[in-house]
């Protein structure tokens, strides 16, 4: 129990600074997931603190698409936080599944996260680390935003400097991995990272290291998603785009102002986005830092004739030089034009196997650089999926080539949940911690397990699947046999009854003889099948009652 009312059931995930786990509370007979500080953190006052902001920041949120904050509070040495309890997968998880949507759908999605983001920063709240893996999307369809983990109040002063630089580098904004004040606008780009991601299959930027990825955010442009995907249209490349602009004033400045160009992209509309920020020339739109003013050239100080006389010497000294220099910069530059290296024309790797890639650059004279292995079962192991120079580039022959090559996403072992009677739940969060989902269940009769436990399992223990595959689940209905009970001498209306209630059908076959222990014309006098017989669910047990008469007026079965 937590806090004196939450029952933990599961643990279902762990992040930065917390674990959360899925409980539930019997006050408002409803499940909510459990966010706990981890240990080592309970005890440092700066990550307490934080912690609580979180929850007084997102207990101010109440829209649609944030996961809601329902209570806090401290049990003992823990520090936890009451949420919603949202059924369903993270964008990351999805991703990571090599699952992709269309352009359209991948629209729509962030329309609703920056309806989200729309909401908190009406509030004064900049999330600060929108990203897949905060972005949950239930079986329905519906987006939620969570963990405004490190969200921070604008106002806040007090907030120490070094809590500005908190975040995943692939989707940083520029002023954010710089140090630098952000503002709802930083949001704005890290969604367009994730946009980005939707539609091309990758960030727009990737490197062998966190500094290496957040240095291109604030020195590099990408290229359009539609160099990835062919399928984007320019409408939307323009709208990427204009969200990653490295200057915050280029960006959009609202969500809203997003959101409206998303729906025109949705309607076919001529979008606020210009051309000229989807091919990356807007401008300043690359720079964060202002340029510095021109620098300015005094005039001389007025001088008697002496002195004219020494500044037209210098004049025509350093006129001199300046001839003399040009002169011999021209003929080294004639001398070093006859032995220039021929440009290369960069070939298209993309589809070769490593190896071939490998020559096909040795035989264009370029250099193998670095190699990204990046998971995905949609191309063959080792296949090239993109290179650092787009093919056509002519570029100087050594030049290295950085190749992102596929890897197969390792598969997981299903575990065994259909053995030893367990509970759906209990199977549930097992097939959860090998980074498996239930699918389908079904119902089946089982003479060894109780009703609601597990029975049975599709596929088998031991299976080799891809992360986040679906298990079907066979739980037990009830019991494979009855055996019939003796229902000589009772009522025939509560013979029935316990005869409905076994999951038998209670037929009357007739009258017979009263027997002398069993006095009444009302009562069972014999059965058919016999007590102890065993049957199926469902099969019929014929009941016969006693008559005054010594003649019967239906004979029973043998």
């Amino acid at each position: 129990m937590v806090g004196d009312r939450y029952r933990v059931e599961a643990r279902i995930g762990q992040g930065g600074m917390a674990e959360v786990y899925r409980g539930f509370d019997p006050v408002l007979s409803r499940t909510v997931a459990i966010k706990v500080l981890l240990p080592q953190f309970a005890r440092d006052a700066g990550f307490v603190a934080r912690f609580r902001r979180e929850a007084q920041a997102a207990a101010r949120l109440n829209q649609p698409n944030i996961v809601g904050v329902f209570d806090t509070g401290a049990d003992g040495d823990r520090q936890y936080i009451v949420m919603e309890f949202v059924e369903g997968r993270t964008l990351a998880e999805f991703l990571a599944g090599g699952r992709t949507l269309t352009p359209m759908q991948a629209v729509d999605l962030t329309q609703k996260v920056a309806a989200a983001l729309a909401s908190a920063h009406a509030q004064g709240i900049v999330h600060r680390d929108i990203k897949p893996g905060n972005i949950m999307v239930t079986r329905d369809g519906t987006v939620k935003v969570m963990d405004f983990g490190i969200a921070r109040m604008q106002t806040d002063i007090t907030a120490p400097q070094t809590s500005s630089v908190i975040g995943t580098p692939a989707y940083l904004s520029p002023e954010q991995a710089q140090g630098q004040a952000v503002d709802a606008r930083s949001d704005l780009y890290s969604l367009g990272c994730v946009l980005y991601e939707l539609l091309a299959g990758r960030p727009p930027f990737t490197g062998d290291t966190p500094v290496a990825i957040a240095y291109k955010q604030v020195n590099e442009m990408p290229v359009p998603p539609s160099a990835h995907n062919p399928d984007v249209p320019p409408r939307l490349d323009a709208v990427v785009m204009k969200c990653l602009a490295k200057n915050p004033a280029n960006r959009y400045q609202t969500a809203e102002e997003l959101s409206a160009d998303l729906e025109r992209v949705k309607q076919g509309q001529d979008v606020e986005a210009t051309p000229l920020m989807a091919a990356g020339l807007g401008g300043d739109a690359t720079q964060v830092i202002a340029r510095p003013a021109p620098t300015q050239v005094m005039p001389p100080p007025e001088e008697d004739g002496s002195s004219r006389k020494v500044w037209l010497g210098v004049l025509i000294g350093l006129l001199i030089f300046a001839l003399l220099a040009a002169g011999g910069y021209l003929i080294a530059k004639a001398i070093s034009s006859k032995n220039a290296p021929t440009v290369v024309t960069m070939p298209n790797l993309v589809g070769k196997s490593l190896d071939d890639a490998t020559q096909t650059l040795q035989a264009n004279d370029l250099v193998l650089g670095s190699v990204t292995k990046q998971q995905t079962d949609a191309q063959p192991k080792n296949t090239v999926i993109d290179q650092s120079v787009v093919k056509g580039t002519q570029i100087p022959p050594q030049t290295p080539v950085h190749l992102v090559i596929a890897v197969p996403i390792p598969k997981v072992a299903v575990p065994d949940v259909s053995s030893g009677c367990m509970t759906l739940d209990a199977a549930q969060s097992k097939l959860q911690q090998a980074n498996l989902q239930v699918g389908t269940t079904l119902q089946g009769t089982s003479d060894t397990c109780n009703v609601g436990e597990v029975i049975g399992q599709d596929p088998p223990a031991g299976t080799q699947l891809k992360p986040n595959s679906l298990v079907t689940l066979t739980v037990a209905s009830g019991p494979s046999t009855i055996t019939i009970d003796d229902y000589t001498c009772e009522t025939f209306s509560a013979a029935q009854n316990r005869i409905s209630h076994a999951g038998l059908k209670p037929v009357f076959g007739g009258t017979m003889p009263m027997l002398p222990q069993c006095p009444g014309t009302s009562r069972v006098v014999h059965q058919d099948p016999a007590p102890g017989t065993k049957v199926q669910p469902g099969d019929t047990v014929t009941l016969w009652t006693g008559s005054a008469t010594e003649t019967p007026t239906t004979s029973p079965s043998p």
